[in-house]
């Protein structure tokens, strides 16, 4: 069975949080090593790791990953 690994692949300073935020990627991994002996993975989902609490708090933030038409990174 595949596996879903989350992975911080970026940080910025963002105005509208007191820190960091992280950008993180979804990665599926397969179950079985590939033929050709690469462990290559695919990406599910791009998004900052505040976005939620950002929409739900009415900042409109175009990093939260909730735009199926903008890719943050």
């Amino acid at each position: 069975m595949a596996s879903l690994v989350v992975e911080v692949i970026s940080r910025t300073l963002c105005g509208r949080i007191p820190e960091q935020a992280l950008l993180l990627e979804e990665r599926v991994y397969p179950a079985e090593i590939m033929p050709d002996g690469v462990l290559s993975f695919q990406v599910s989902a791009r998004k900052c790791a505040y976005g939620q609490e950002c929409q739900l708090a009415g900042i409109p933030c175009r990093w939260s990953g909730l735009n199926p038409n903008y890719d943050p990174l």
